[in-house]
């Protein structure tokens, strides 16, 4: 759900919004986590095709996408530690939902 949708949703119902319920988005982010999104997404995944398990991104060329990005070398180390932690959340979050329950 998007802020547009939600507040929409709390009009149509005659409520007020609340803080701790509106959907954040990407622009609500300082502008170096949103450069480490757009970093993230030209990355490529790795995957275990045998078990079909998510390995997360491939950051062998992480230093060449961000002197493509124009990252300023000394702020690197920061973006790198971001990117892995944002694969850290993806690849748990698809494990959970490609987890098969046990029968």
């Amino acid at each position: 759900m998007t802020k547009e949708q939600y507040f929409d949703m709390c009009e149509q119902l005659g409520t007020e919004p609340v803080d701790e319920n509106i959907p954040i988005e990407l622009a609500d982010f300082p502008i170096e986590v949103q450069e480490a999104f757009n970093i993230y997404r030209v990355l490529r995944d790795e995957w275990e095709f045998v078990a079909g398990s998510y390995l997360g991104k491939n950051l062998n060329s992480i230093f060449q996408v961000f002197d493509a990005y124009n990252i300023p070398k000394i702020d690197q180390a920061f973006y790198y530690n971001l990117i892995n932690m944002i694969d850290s959340v993806r690849v748990e979050e698809i494990r959970k939902q490609t987890k098969k329950p046990a029968n």
